[in-house]
């Protein structure tokens, strides 16, 4: 009878080529041995099984090897590949650092480092899980590692890279290995399966791959397991029964149970699980992943993302068909929340008991929230919904856009001798060479509708304005030009109230000048910001007379001078006061106003 050996030996990778899920990495080495670029120490890192000792051993095989073949390939024929493949190479040292971690273990590799080889190109060391060096050991190594002799090479595996010291890092070249795909190690275990001549069903090996979480040796180990309890014949069941695994069937039954919202179907088939020796974490945590699994189902860009067998992909897109993703979305929250409230509650069956219940009722509970918000819809709300592109505001809103620009006891012009009708009053003075957009007052409906009057003339922009019923008369339409506009400038601060004395007194200080290039554009400079923001504060009422009596949508920018004098500094109270009134002289006119006495004592 021959020897046994298991399948991660036997099946073990011997050329760059038969590597398993690690392509990146042997087309680098390769193009490192063809290109000559070969470096002095390399660090392989990654999860635990997916080949990092393996492509060490072929690296070291290959660049020792006498007759390499074309695709850089070692011959396997040669004194050198014959040795190593017997595990009598003197130039291949393979090296545990688990149990061999200390100064005195480094030191004496160090000592057989100055010894040249005996036939063969390259001296190599192979030392596995390096990171458990001691610190001791790390620093007796790293001079030799800098600097090693032309004929050596090192390479170190590890499956905790964090664990190595910097110094170390910075003095290898880093290969990071990945985790191997689920459809990868089936199509190996299939190859397999063919050479020993074994029947698996697909969704088996699926299971096997899904077990081994990305690492090919756990699933050759598993496979091996299986392989011998079956009696070379994998079933889906029996890989279930042995890796302690929750059948689908399970979660696909109790989806169905939850969107019919049949809460004892799912309570029996959380018992039934718990009995097979499952945890109920278990099952949350399958139920959660069955819920994502259905969700990728719902686009054809993510259904890729789904690594199960193609008759799993046909339930899972049934299925699909019928949760919504509300449903799906607001599951698996719930089973996330339960998943991490488990480990902290006393009563853990209760915990998912109660998930259970409230992933039964997600639909309900959705629906009733939704009618709920709709009845709680204003009507207003509505309205605007159905008309983005109207603003109306109520007639007990109307107020004056700025109050200190206006006395509502002050009457315009002509409103004495224009009835009162409940009909809408509508201004639409047109002049020869434009057509501004009417502003239109009901009374019957008590809406103030407007259209046209924005804060930077677009006519696709929509603001809210204010306005009372005085303000809005049959004005002169004006050509725009700078006279008429220092002439509405005018027109404007005469009718601020005697009570604002303040701004009243800034409209007389400033002018506004017209854009020669931008006609829509009025600009007022000012000294100060503390001006400046009383101007910003009646802007927008400037704009809007404005624009009524020109019939052009005119856009005022207020600018505040920023620059500062640059004599002396102010010391004296006298001088303060003296620089205050060149900032702002209507300090000036309120102290003679009011008849003030400075006191510069």
């Amino acid at each position: 009878m021959a020897e046994y050996i298991v399948s991660a030996r036997k099946y073990r990778p011997a050329h760059f080529n038969e590597m398993v899920g690690q392509e990146q990495v042997a087309l680098t080495l390769k193009n490192a041995i063809r290109t000559g670029q070969l470096a002095h120490s390399f660090l392989f890192c990654g999860p635990r099984g997916v080949g990092k000792t393996t492509a060490a051993r072929i690296l070291a095989k290959t660049i020792n090897c006498v007759n390499i073949s074309a695709d850089f390939e070692a011959c396997d024929k040669c004194e050198s590949c014959v040795s190593f493949q017997r595990n009598a190479s003197f130039n291949i040292h393979e090296l545990d650092a688990a149990s061999n971690n200390s100064v005195e273990d480094i030191r004496n590799l160090v000592d057989q480092v100055r010894f040249p080889p005996q036939s063969g190109k390259y001296k190599i060391y192979i030392i596995d899980e390096v990171h458990m060096l001691s610190a001791g050991a790390f620093n007796a190594f790293l001079k030799t590692l800098e600097e090693p002799p032309s004929y050596c090479k090192f390479i170190l595996a590890t499956t905790e890279k964090h664990k190595i010291l910097p110094t170390i890092l910075s003095r290898c070249q880093i290969f990071d290995f990945r985790r191997i795909g689920i459809d990868t190690i089936v199509k190996h275990l299939k190859h397999i399966c063919e050479a020993e001549k074994i029947n698996a069903e697909e969704d088996a090996l699926h299971i096997i791959a899904q077990k081994a979480d990305g690492g090919m040796r756990d699933a050759l180990s598993m496979f091996d397991r299986l392989a011998s309890f079956s009696n070379n014949t994998l079933t889906y069941n029996s890989v279930l029964e042995n890796l302690n695994v929750l059948d689908y069937d399970y979660f696909f039954k109790a989806t169905d149970a939850l969107l019919i919202e049949n809460l004892s179907f799912v309570l029996q088939l959380l018992d039934e699980v718990l009995k097979k020796g499952f945890e109920g974490d278990d099952f949350v945590l399958g139920m959660c992943e069955h819920f994502r699994n259905l969700l990728f189902c719902k686009d054809d860009k993510t259904l890729a993302l789904l690594e199960v067998s193609d008759s799993l992909k046909q339930k899972y897109a049934t299925q699909t068909s019928l949760a919504s993703t509300d449903f799906l979305v607001n599951c698996m929250n719930l089973g996330n929340q339960c998943d991490v409230q488990y480990k902290q509650s006393k009563n853990k069956r209760l915990t998912v008991e109660l998930a259970l219940i409230k992933m039964c009722y997600v639909n309900s509970v959705v629906s009733i929230s939704a009618d709920a918000s709709k009845k709680k819809l204003p009507d207003t709300v509505k309205t605007e919904v159905a008309k983005p592109k109207t603003e109306v505001i109520s007639e007990e809103q109307v107020k004056v856009l700025n109050e200190p620009a206006f006395n509502p006891n002050d009457k315009p012009e002509n409103t004495n001798d224009k009835p009162k009708t409940d009909k809408p009053t509508t201004v639409n003075s047109q002049p020869a060479t434009r057509n501004p957009q009417p502003v239109t007052l009901s009374k019957s409906k008590k809406v103030l509708t407007l259209d046209s009057i924005n804060n930077n003339g677009s006519s696709n922009e929509q603001r809210e304005i204010t306005l009372t019923a005085e303000e809005i008369t049959e004005g002169e339409i004006l050509i725009l030009n700078q006279e008429n506009i220092l002439q509405l400038w005018n027109e404007y601060a005469s009718k601020i109230s005697e009570e604002k004395k303040g701004l009243k007194i800034s409209f007389s200080l400033y002018q506004p000048v017209l854009d020669e290039v931008n006609l829509n554009k009025v600009s007022l400079s000012v000294k100060s910001d503390i001006q400046k923001k009383q101007f910003d504060e009646v802007r927008m009422g400037v704009q809007h007379f404005f624009s009524k009596r020109t019939g052009v949508n005119l856009e005022l920018e207020v600018l505040a001078d920023k620059q500062v004098d640059s004599g002396a500094k102010p010391y004296t109270p006298k001088e303060k006061f003296e620089r205050l009134i060149e900032k702002n002289p209507a300090i000036k006119k309120m102290q003679q106003q009011f008849g003030l006495e400075l006191d510069y004592d």
